[in-house]
């Protein structure tokens, strides 16, 4: 029987790859900083955190403040952040 592998840090790993992934793309100029955005935006627009549909306002400042600096670094142009390295 073939078991699973469990994830380490309870999932943190799919994270990690996905940032690496989008920064990566970023960097190759495959994804701009805007295609980033806009891929976060659709994805917070689907979460269900209270009960109901997100509103988009809600997504964006979601999106800004908290998904834009983890995908694309502290330079909000996406490039030269401390998580490039």
């Amino acid at each position: 029987m073939i078991e699973r592998l469990a994830s380490p840090g309870h999932g943190e790993i799919d994270s990690l790859i996905l940032q690496a992934l989008v920064r990566k793309l970023v960097a190759k100029n495959a994804l701009s900083s805007d295609d980033v955005r806009d891929l976060l935006f659709d994805a917070t627009m689907r979460l269900d955190l209270v009960g109901g549909e997100q509103t988009p306002q809600a997504a964006r400042i979601m999106v800004e403040e908290d998904l834009v600096p983890v995908f694309l670094g502290d330079n909000p142009g996406g490039q030269g952040g401390a998580s490039d390295r």
